[in-house]
């Protein structure tokens, strides 16, 4: 039994973690594993200092002596979580997502019981005064960043939820916790380098991705996140999170429509910026425009290429936390999220449905998922050419039939081989003027003339519509997605009194005059 000295030592250790001294921290607690080996506080400690150092590969036996020889469920949950998470920084992540579900387990039964975990109080006192996003010194600072790096020629720009404040608010989120900006992968390291130069210390993650790096401004502690994108093709765009020497299950991959920047002028000088942010914001958010507090943007962005094991674990981990800390709100949040991209995951659905037990048992508000409707995405194949007032109403009436609007805009070899003749604008052009239209969330210039089935599932399309100028294009246009069945076939009206043909027409009546 632990007696004052001791008592002590493992405050100081306490401290020593908080302070960075770990060298300090593990002197005091090797010490104290000795003498205390099955310790629940001793082992709590120094498991935490091991995650921290070169130790971490000895969490796991150490901390699964204390899970086995506990019967407590809230404590078997706590060391379940610490085992899944100890497993996570080590991307043993079968193991982890293994005591992660153990953790969730536990819970459930501590529910089943007419328990739950008391909501921790945050030590954090929230000062408006102090708050450098709310005073506006955290935009200062984004825009000096970016134009020191501008000024070097690399193209870094404001991302994720930086830019979102920018966009949706006029500025930076009052609530927002750091800097998000984004970099070509070719410019990455460049860019890391000049960071690093200019007042930006590097934070060792516990997984060292290739693609994503923090940084701690010396001077205000603000956190800056950078992301590396990549080309994959000539429409798409990718980032997330790399790890190049593991399989698939152990990525996070994001996919964004091309995009170009341009450069913006600020105070602190010229910066580069997305020229069509909205494009980056829906592949991101869906509905950018309407707040969602309970968002997470590693777990809960629309533009996932997989849910894989990776962003799995992200999302148990952070449900577990959660619920462990009495926070129920946020635990439902991140198990409906997950059901969300799995409605099969039976652990995150029985979570999310004793989750709500608890909280109706215990009179809390029921959380609400913001815009909590299924994605309905609509597919178009057209010319575009000298875009008018009838593509407009098109585009606007497509739109309508959903909530994302794909364009295919045709290549001028397919207008010659179908109509016998070249558009009067290039593919490039029409491709400039369908992205401009505000009804439409992305533009591709390359599809199937025949749509198939394969094709609308591989993509994601609910809908493919079009309309016909008469009844000879009408036939054609129907035979073009003949393969597809009736329900995702939606045609509609042709605008009457406004077609390319009577603009050209006007062209040369007006050239003849």
């Amino acid at each position: 039994m632990m007696n004052e000295h001791d008592r002590n030592a493992l405050q100081l250790a306490k401290q020593a973690i908080v302070e960075g001294n770990l060298s300090e921290a593990g002197r005091l607690l090797n010490t104290l594993k000795k003498q205390f080996p099955l310790s629940s506080d001793v082992a709590r400690l120094w498991c935490s200092w091991a995650m921290r150092t070169n130790r971490a590969v000895e969490v796991p036996h150490y901390a699964e002596k204390i899970y086995l020889q506990t019967g407590d469920e809230a404590q078997k949950a706590h060391w379940a979580h610490l085992l899944g998470t100890a497993y996570f920084f080590l991307l043993d992540l079968e193991s982890s997502i293994d005591y992660f579900g153990r953790a969730m387990d536990h819970l459930i039964a501590l529910g089943r019981a007419g328990k739950a975990p008391a909501e921790r109080k945050s030590n954090r006192k929230q000062d408006s005064g102090n708050n450098v996003f709310t005073s506006g010194y955290a935009e200062q600072l984004l825009w000096s960043t970016c134009a020191l790096l501008a000024e070097q020629n690399l193209q870094a720009f404001p991302f994720a939820g930086t830019l979102l404040g920018l966009e949706r608010e006029g500025k930076l989120l009052d609530f927002d916790k750091d800097i998000d900006i984004a970099i070509k992968m070719e410019s990455f390291e460049s860019c890391c380098l000049k960071l690093q130069e200019n007042g930006w210390s590097y934070i060792p993650m516990r997984i060292d991705y290739r693609n994503y790096r923090d940084y701690v401004h010396d001077e205000s502690g603000l956190t800056l996140d950078v992301c590396g994108l990549e080309q994959r093709n000539t429409h798409q765009i990718t980032g997330g999170f790399s790890l190049p020497d593991y399989p698939d299950d152990y990525q996070r991959v994001s996919i964004f429509p091309s995009f170009e920047l341009k450069q913006r002028a600020t105070p602190q000088g010229d910066i580069w910026y997305p020229r069509q942010p909205d494009q980056i914001l829906t592949a991101f958010y869906g509905d950018w425009r309407t707040p969602n507090p309970l968002w997470d943007t590693v777990i809960s962005a629309l533009n996932l290429e997989k849910f894989t094991l990776l962003v799995r674990c992200y999302a148990y981990h952070r449900l577990v936390k959660r619920w462990l800390s009495g926070d129920l709100v946020r635990a439902w949040s991140y198990a409906h999220q997950i059901v969300l991209k799995d409605p099969d995951d039976t652990l995150a659905l029985r979570s999310r449905q004793w989750l709500e037990r608890i909280m109706a048992r215990t009179g809390r508000e029921m959380p609400v998922w913001p815009q909590n409707r299924p994605q309905r995405r609509v597919f178009t194949r057209m010319v575009a050419d000298l875009f008018h007032p009838g593509h407009v109403n098109f585009l606007q009436a497509a739109r309508s039939l959903g909530t994302h609007l794909t364009v295919c805009v045709v290549s001028d070899q397919r207008v010659l081989e179908n109509k016998g003749k070249l558009p009067v604008m290039t593919q490039a052009e029409r491709v400039a003027a369908v992205s401009a239209c505000k009804y439409v969330d992305r533009v591709i210039t390359e599809s199937p003339v025949n749509a198939t089935v394969e094709f609308m599932r591989q993509h994601g399309f609910d809908i493919y519509t079009f309309a016909s100028a008469n009844e000879k294009e009408r036939v054609g246009k129907y035979q073009q997605c003949a393969l597809l069945p009736e329900e995702m076939v939606q045609e509609l009206d042709y605008t009457p009194g406004i077609s390319t043909t009577e603009i050209v027409r006007r062209i040369l009546k007006n050239a003849g005059q």
